[in-house]
């Protein structure tokens, strides 16, 4: 069985309709955007036809940058810098899912990530990590060689499900300024609409 995280942005909305994990796994986990996160991953995997669990576990006193709206912690390389994210969240989906016959957890990193967390060699070592231990799950970034736009496009993403992505990393509800709002917005201008102003 194969799982995949899934926070409802681009990323992971077009590795969900793409390879159809068994399972999407939404985290809350004390991000101010958890609410925006779930109510998106919960309708994609509805209209793609795939399960939606959610784990809840309150860790927003260990976090930082504008996903709890603190400071970033020393050393980050963005404003939604939150220390040792991707192996929390990779961690506590291999907790709940290990015993339920999980064999792999797919995460939706990219090319353009800038956090150390996001890089194919952190994936290996989580791999790795997991592998030697009871389950023998195994964690791949199966995009983590492509851009979101080359993403979306080798997906085949429907433009008709952009709306119910969220990619904002300080609300609930998309505000439209911060980093994940404004590559939302140029990404889906990038594949649709620049697309569609071309054939037309």
């Amino acid at each position: 069985m194969k799982a995949l995280l899934m926070s409802g942005g681009l990323d992971s909305a077009a590795l969900a309709h793409w390879l159809r994990p068994e399972v999407c796994v939404t985290i809350d986990y004390g991000q101010i955007a958890a609410k925006g996160e779930i109510a998106a991953s919960s309708a994609l995997c509805t209209a793609i036809g795939l399960e939606h669990r959610r784990i809840t576990v309150d860790l927003s006193s260990l976090g930082s940058g504008s996903m709890v709206d603190r400071p970033a912690a020393l050393g980050a390389a963005a404003m939604e810098f939150w220390p040792y994210r991707n192996q929390m969240l990779v961690t506590l989906a291999a907790m709940m899912l290990m015993p339920q016959g999980i064999t792999e957890i797919m995460v939706g990193s990219v090319s353009t990530d800038r956090h150390a967390d996001g890089k194919a060699t952190f994936f290996r070592a989580m791999d790795r990590v997991l592998s030697l231990q009871e389950g023998g799950v195994r964690v791949t970034a199966p995009a983590c060689n492509l851009s979101t736009p080359s993403l979306l496009r080798k997906s085949a993403f429907p433009y008709d499900l952009i709306g119910l992505t969220f990619s904002c990393h300080v609300h609930e509800f998309a505000c439209g300024q911060c980093g994940g709002c404004l590559k939302h917005r140029e990404c889906v201008d990038t594949v649709y609409h620049r697309t569609n102003e071309q054939v037309t």
